[in-house]
């Protein structure tokens, strides 16, 4: 008989960037490769693992390589005496928090098994994943508030044209198409992190079709590059800068901004990208009115997300895209950004013990056949063994 350690909550990390747990290799000690720029999850999620059993939750983490089934893996790290320690071991868990996107068709399936049963449930609803996973479906569902964007079919003059073409028309008909530069952005449909990230002049097509043939595998938008350089005000100067909100319960719980390395558009911080935590007060406050619609349209009141935006060197708004599985690391050499993260993975554990220990609710059929196998004991004591 298969034996089976049964969990609280298991995270679930794409294997692209984590390690499983099953590997005989006596240097593989940790669930992120050492001297690597992922290096640091080692202590981000040592203390989320920490964090979960200081709130009674038994925890473990594990990779989308490790998956064999509905809530299953076929191994899993446990963190302990503040040092990882691998687990050849089936695993199994009824609440994920799940931090991989089917970005390929293997890890697409791998998610499709994990949540192959009704009782397993993700930490992030299905429906705001998908539309905050796909940058076209969140252009479509707030076109009012994003960058005018549009998808290229594949990697050739013809649907470069095409797509170039269409944008150009969204753009022209833009209230705020002043804010455009004569440049295009060209993302990776379902990317993060700044992968994967261009910037191309409109007539420079033959070098577009080159970094799409990097990666064919890659479904690529476009949109138009803002002039942002001096957008948001930061300590009396103005900077180029995203801006991200994260809400739980409908409220604002964080914010900060991230600023692009000299020489760099992309904000992130993959990409050499500052990040500085702020106030709320400190934003303007028809960002937050603007954010607050978009909240309004989701209607998660229980769901944690972030809602990114940058603003023009006009002063407009733009909604840049939604994520429900906001970044948990922090720069380890500054300490207001390890205290301000820890804090949001103690949220989110909070969140996650409130998930776990919820009632379960019964449908009236499953309550009235619970009823009658009562009513049965009462009246036949006799054959009340085994009956419930």
């Amino acid at each position: 008989m298969e034996e089976i350690s049964n969990f609280d909550v298991m995270i679930v990390y794409t294997h692209r960037l984590a390690r499983s747990a099953d590997s005989l290799s006596e240097k593989v000690l940790t669930p992120f490769r050492k001297v690597s720029k992922n290096e640091n999850y080692n202590v981000v999620y040592g203390y989320f693992l920490k964090i979960c059993e200081k709130n009674n939750l038994k925890a473990a983490f594990t990779t989308s390589a490790d998956i064999t089934g509905a809530g299953k893996c076929k191994s899993y790290w446990t963190y302990e005496n503040n040092k990882w320690v691998k687990v050849i071991k089936t695993g199994y868990s009824k609440q994920i928090f799940d931090k991989f996107s089917p970005s390929n068709k293997r890890i697409e399936n791998s998610r499709k098994l994990l949540f192959s049963s009704k009782e397993i449930k993700p930490f992030n609803p299905p429906l705001l994943f998908n539309l905050f996973f796909d940058k076209q479906k969140t252009y479509i569902k707030f076109p009012k508030y994003s960058l005018p964007t549009v998808a290229i079919k594949d990697a050739t003059r013809k649907s470069i044209d095409r797509a170039c073409k269409t944008l150009q028309g969204k753009i022209l008909k833009h209230p705020n198409k002043n804010d455009f530069s004569r440049e295009i952005v060209i993302k990776d449909r379902f990317g993060a992190g700044g992968i994967n990230v261009y910037k191309f002049k409109v007539a420079q097509a033959e070098k577009i079709i080159a970094s799409m043939k990097r990666n064919l595998k890659i479904t690529y938008i476009i949109q138009p590059f803002v002039k942002f350089d001096k957008g948001f005000k930061y300590r009396n100067t103005m900077v180029p800068a995203d801006i991200r909100l994260i809400y739980l319960g409908g409220k604002i719980i964080q914010t900060y901004i991230r600023m692009p390395k000299k020489g760099e558009f992309r904000c992130n911080e993959h990409q050499g990208g500052k990040l500085k935590y702020i106030s709320k007060n400190e934003l303007p406050s028809d960002l937050i009115e603007r954010a607050n619609k978009i909240v309004k349209t989701l209607d998660k009141k229980s769901t944690l997300y972030a809602l990114d935006f940058l603003i023009s060197n006009h002063g407009n708004i733009f909604f840049l895209e939604g994520n429900t599985g906001p970044g948990l690391d922090w720069n380890l050499c500054i300490k207001e950004n390890r205290i301000e993260a820890q804090k949001l993975i103690r949220i989110i554990v909070k969140e996650l013990a409130k998930l776990v220990r919820q009632p379960i609710l019964l449908s009236k059929k499953e309550t009235n056949q619970i009823v009658t196998k009562v009513q049965n004991i009462n009246e036949y004591p006799a054959m009340s063994k085994g009956l419930i």
